[in-house]
């Protein structure tokens, strides 16, 4: 399922913990190349963010 709502600054957060937390725990090595490239692009997506002049919302209300 696909959901084109954008991210709020904690969910992209989240993401990174998740994928951080899976990299650090898994034994296969083509796992861990995976979801290290996606954690590369969740960070680079985290970091154009929150350098964004519209910076979305945190999800208790805060904008960055």
């Amino acid at each position: 399922m696909f959901d084109s709502t954008p991210l709020t600054l904690d969910e992209i957060a989240d993401q990174c913990r998740a994928l951080t937390h899976a990299v650090i725990e898994l034994d296969n090595p083509v796992a861990k190349e995976v979801l290290t490239f996606v954690l590369a692009e969740r960070l680079e997506l985290l970091a154009v963010t929150l350098q964004s002049p519209e910076a979305p919302e945190t999800d208790n209300g805060v904008s960055a």
